[in-house]
């Protein structure tokens, strides 16, 4: 591959039509969420001539020195858009050359890079080999992350009262679908809202709970990327009710051409049911297959015991994504 350089990308609609075009690309790299999450970020074309061969975002501190991850950005970095009708040994040839590049790139311009990559960037080679014989310190550290994805597609063209009889329900562990019946038993339902307040509340009041602060900057930007995704047609907030109509959780979903994302979810600060959780990402599901013609959902992370197994217990499969990690030797 002949010489790459990197080109700003200032214009949305060329940026989003890179990101839209890429295997790599994900809702977080859209343009309209970026601005929603108000992080300083860069956005570069990956140019070879006058062909543009990768997007890369790049989140980064507000002095620009450092790449940094931001919490709500999920997944940046490399995007390719690579012409799939070349022979498939010669389009992984140049992807390991273009990442080979934003490595050499990533180390020259910043001080830190902490990068959190999309699962499709599955060949991370060309960043553990970067400075292969150079002095310790120079190299790339991977950290390695779980997600889950639950394949929908069955619930498709079935009605609500149908989808027990479905593979993605058969799919779903005991316990998750005994919840499902048990919600159903138990008078719950599920309401599509457009006013993020309660899902807001409850999280803040979920982090008390944990010992931890809910920053209002935080809360102000989940709730911008909630508004100006429905605004857009591309995001979905669900409340689920008890019998009596109180409202006891709360999720949002994102999505783009490729799946849905779980974004956000929190519940009634003082109380709950066993249920709750189970239903609503259980209605999210019909919702947006039935809906939005989405046929795979990202659970957004299974990295700690209790939130991966109450995930995986929806009978998604284990994808791997890394964050690189590097910093420039004192």
């Amino acid at each position: 591959m002949s010489e790459l350089s990197l080109q700003p990308v200032a214009d949305d609609a060329a940026w989003d039509a890179l990101v839209r075009q890429s295997p790599q690309g994900t809702l977080f790299a859209g343009s309209a969420f970026l601005q929603a999450v108000g992080c300083p970020h860069q956005r570069w074309a990956v140019v070879q001539g006058q062909a543009v061969k990768a997007a890369l975002l790049l989140p980064v501190s507000a002095d620009g020195r450092a790449v940094v991850a931001d919490d709500l950005v999920i997944h940046a970095g490399p995007m390719f858009t690579l012409d799939p009708q070349r022979q498939a040994v010669k389009r992984r040839h140049d992807a390991f050359e273009i990442s080979s590049f934003v490595a050499a790139e990533l180390a020259r311009r910043f001080d830190r890079v902490e990068l959190p990559l999309a699962p499709q960037v599955d060949d991370l080679r060309p960043f553990l080999w970067h400075a292969y014989h150079g002095e310790t310190g120079l190299q790339y550290r991977l950290d390695l992350r779980y997600t889950s994805y639950v394949d929908v597609s069955s619930l498709a063209g079935v009605p609500a009262h149908q989808s027990e009889q479905t593979d993605c329900f058969d799919a779903m562990e005991t316990v998750r679908r005994y919840s499902v019946r048990e919600a159903r038993r138990k008078g719950g339902s599920v309401q599509l809202s457009t006013d993020p307040a309660a899902l807001l509340s409850g999280y803040r009041a979920l982090m008390e709970t944990q010992g931890a602060d809910a920053p209002p900057d935080r809360l102000a930007a989940m709730q911008r990327v909630m508004e100006r995704l429905i605004a857009d047609g591309c995001g979905a907030l669900f409340h689920v009710h008890d019998a009596d109509g109180t409202l006891l959780y709360a999720v949002f979903y994102g999505w783009d051409r490729h799946r849905a994302y779980y974004l956000y979810g929190a519940g009634h600060p003082a109380r709950s049911t066993p249920w709750q959780g189970t239903l609503a990402h259980w209605h999210a599901f019909g919702h947006l297959a039935r809906e939005h013609g989405i046929t795979t959902v990202d659970l957004e992370g299974v990295n700690s015991p209790q939130r991966g197994w109450f995930k995986l217990g929806f009978g998604g499969s284990l994808q791997t994504y890394h964050t690189l990690h590097w910093s420039r030797p004192q």
